[in-house]
């Protein structure tokens, strides 16, 4: 006698094989998350091996009407080769079928592909580096559809989607192929079928290099800074290069990189950036290159190192690369604003300035936070606010005709020219409002840079 729970499972199966075509899998896999340490079409042969017992018994009983028609059913809409022998044997009549409701289309089931998908997938990365993958798909939408009617109309709570089924079986082949991993966290690439094309896709996901960068010659921008006249495309202005600088810090690195991880492009995250006419001293700035699609993922970073070097041509210099993932890139930026950076600067005054007036500036200044609207010169490409900013400590020195060399350790993000100018005011306070002068930046450096995330 069946349980409940039993009788449930076994005529919601004999229900829907009474309107439907269903091979052992796709029977299983409307039940996948009960008695879940098996196969779909092992729990789907199980169902109709019990369902056809069950019937072969009544067959042998004083009511045999039952038992002819669940072996029917089990032999026609089952394709189940045991029930097909009993009701030979017992001439019961029973309607042939071959292509399965659920999984078959043009006359043939998707999981008869797995073995011509899995060459194709392994072609796919014959010479790309790799630890572990993932498998996703994208199926047929007619597929999905009659899954979706029959789950509403048994009320099917248990029910595992094709495409879910179709991926672990093929993650289950390549991974008996390639000798590699399925990792479902952070794969090293991502193999997606689109059963509707018959096309593998590859998704290599990209590396991550830390370091930092000394920038050592001043001119030079972060990122490439393309002609605004022509926005790249090459003009008069730009005399036909689309550039109106040369080179960039990010292009000295990202190139490079790109090339020895044979990656298809980079981009480039930093803690922050300096002007182009500041350089970067010190350790140097945090910075992490992403290298999308690249075919090697465990580079040489000592000789990545030497090569940007020596390409940069002592413009630029990066040391301490290591291997690092997305969070670590992101978390940089995040912190860029809130970090504490270094500066030296060299101050023009339009008046002599006694020692006195610096020691009281400098005390004015030590723990205060400060208010900056955007600088003017930057107004036109950043949004209008109001940024307040730690100011940690100021020590300020005379030097010859009127100049004044000048120590910030400040809140990352702050605008330094502008805390010395004053910007019209837009700073407040700054060092020309607190000496009563019209000061000057005329040289600055970034002497360091403390990151959280370093």
């Amino acid at each position: 006698m069946t349980t409940p729970i039993q009788s449930r499972v076994l005529d919601t199966a004999v229900n829907m094989l009474e309107q439907y075509t269903l091979c052992d899998r796709c029977l299983g896999r409307q039940f996948a998350w009960l008695s879940t340490n098996t196969s779909n079409s092992e729990r789907g042969r199980s169902l109709k091996l019990v369902l056809s017992m069950m019937a072969d018994d009544e067959l042998k009983s004083e009511n045999p009407d039952h038992g002819k028609k669940i072996i029917g059913l089990l032999a026609g809409h089952g394709m189940f080769k045991p029930a097909q022998t009993i009701a030979e044997k017992n001439s019961i009549e029973y309607g042939k079928s071959v292509d399965c409701h659920l999984c078959s289309t043009d006359g043939q089931s998707i999981f008869d592909k797995i073995e011509d998908v899995t060459k194709k997938a392994g072609e796919l990365v014959k010479d790309v580096e790799f630890d572990h993958f993932l498998v996703g798909t994208v199926s047929f939408p007619l597929l999905d559809d009659r899954q979706d009617d029959l789950r509403a109309k048994y009320s099917l709570l248990h029910a595992e989607a094709l495409k879910s089924d179709f991926s672990r079986e093929l993650g289950k082949h390549l991974h008996e192929i390639l000798k590699k991993e399925v990792e479902f966290e952070r794969p090293h690439l991502v193999f997606l079928y689109d059963m509707v094309n018959d096309i593998v896709r590859l998704q290599i996901n990209p590396v991550f290099i830390y370091g930092r960068y000394q920038k050592l010659v001043r001119g030079i921008p972060q990122s490439r800074w393309d002609c605004k006249d022509c926005k790249g495309k090459g003009c008069e202005e730009c005399k036909g290069t689309g550039r109106r600088y040369p080179d960039s810090i990010s292009e000295y690195v990202g190139d490079v990189a790109q090339r020895l991880l044979r990656g298809s492009r980079f981009k480039f995250h930093a803690a922050g950036r300096e002007d182009i006419d500041v350089l970067m001293l010190g350790k140097g700035r945090p910075f992490v290159v992403e290298v999308s699609e690249p075919r090697i993922r465990t580079p040489d970073l000592v000789s990545l190192t030497k090569r940007i070097n020596k390409e940069s041509k002592k413009r630029i210099r990066v040391e301490n690369l290591e291997m690092t993932n997305r969070e670590h890139s992101q978390k940089i930026k995040e912190d860029a604003s809130t970090n504490i950076k270094e500066y030296l600067a060299v101050i023009q005054t339009d008046g002599p300035v006694q020692k006195t007036e610096l020691r009281r500036v400098e005390g004015e200044f030590s723990g205060i936070e400060i208010e900056q609207r955007t600088p003017t010169r930057v107004s036109h490409r950043r949004a209008d606010l109001i940024r307040k900013k730690q100011i940690h400590e100021i020590r300020l020195k005379m030097l010859k005709n009127d100049s004044i060399e000048a120590f910030f350790k400040v809140q990352g993000g702050t605008y330094v020219k502008e805390l010395i100018s004053g910007d019209d005011g837009r700073t407040n306070p700054s060092i020309a409002s607190k000496l009563g002068l019209v000061c000057v930046c005329k040289k600055l450096d970034v002497t360091a840079v403390y990151s959280n995330s370093s």
